[in-house]
């Protein structure tokens, strides 16, 4: 009879691989009509779409240290949940987590948490509630309330619509093709959006800002250090547009056919440039700070601007 023998090296090689291998998954239940959906996965890449089927669907590998999982109907809500250990030692390896697919019906509502996750979602209509620590979330075609936050990673966005909320403090935020209202809240990372979005504000304290408006009703920018360049092709009637910073650059590139009344302030050795009319802004006589009013095509628009040692530059659209 052969015997099977088994080196301490060829066990040494075998013991990593056992360990990356995770529970297989494939599970579904039905979801009552509005049925709110929570997902608890701490770490791994999740992928969330909606379908017209009245079921949730979950399929993938688990967490190598995943302890099972929990999917039941609740009186609030469909849960499902990975459970992990307590004494994980905060083992977040790159690659490491669940792998998984899940399909949910387009009326349900998403709330998600993790910790080290990526998430990919598509095709909500009902609303979505994304909250992890560290990772990027990627969203697509989602519609109704929306709030998305993470702590370290970035956020890409196309397509959404309603009332959107992105968080983040370290990482880049991307939307593009946006409806609705837009809320940005970040600390140190760089701001981009192309948008639809008549009412849009942000605060953040280090980042560049990119914006480009179709149409801006309301329009609110607070921002500590960072470049920031923003393309309005149109303000509607009675907008509002109010931005502040402490130092950096700001460039506002407004519509030639412009209707709107000017209030400009810098400090400290701000300073304003003006190329959408010819009047020019008046030093103070005491102290280094200066200010600009004026009125162009009867003012309909109201625009409030001020920083206190940056510069600010009012261009006209190309």
């Amino acid at each position: 009879m052969r015997k099977l023998i088994i080196t301490t090296s060829v066990l040494t090689l075998l013991v990593p691989l056992l360990a990356l291998a995770g529970e297989t998954i494939n599970e579904q239940i039905e979801v009552p009509t509005n049925k709110r959906i929570f997902i608890d996965n701490q770490r791994g890449d999740v992928h969330i779409e909606g379908w017209d089927q009245a079921q949730l669907k979950i399929t993938g590998e688990l967490d190598d240290r995943a302890e099972g999982y929990r999917l039941e109907n609740t009186d609030g809500r469909i849960e499902f949940i990975v459970n992990m250990p307590h004494n994980n030692n905060n083992d977040w390896r790159s690659g490491a987590g669940s792998k998984l697919t899940i399909y949910m019906p387009l009326s349900s509502e998403l709330e998600f948490t993790g910790v080290n996750a990526n998430v990919y979602a598509q095709g909500l209509n009902n609303g979505t509630d994304i909250e992890v620590v560290n990772g990027d979330i990627t969203l697509q075609q989602i519609n109704g309330t929306i709030n998305i936050d993470t702590v370290n990673g970035d956020i890409s966005a196309m397509n959404l619509k309603g009332d959107i909320h992105y968080e983040t403090v370290n990482g880049e935020i991307n939307d593009k093709d946006s409806q609705g209202s837009l809320r940005f809240n970040a600390v140190n990372g760089d701001i981009k959006s192309k948008t639809n979005a008549q009412d849009v504000r942000l605060e953040n304290v280090n980042g560049d800002i990119d914006f480009a408006f179709n149409a801006i009703r309301e329009l609110r920018i607070s921002t500590v250090n960072g470049e920031a360049e923003v393309h309005i092709n149109k303000l509607l009637d009675n907008a509002s547009v109010r931005f502040k910073s402490v130092s950096g650059d700001a460039e506002f590139y407004f519509p030639r056919d412009l209707s709107g009344r000017f209030e400009i302030a810098a400090h400290a050795n701000g300073k304003i440039i003006n190329e959408l009319s010819n009047d020019k802004a008046l030093k103070a006589k005491y102290g280094p700070s200066s200010d600009l009013r004026f009125s162009i095509n009867g003012g309909t628009a109201d625009i409030e601007m001020n920083t206190i040692s940056g510069r600010i530059e009012l261009r006209k659209q190309n």
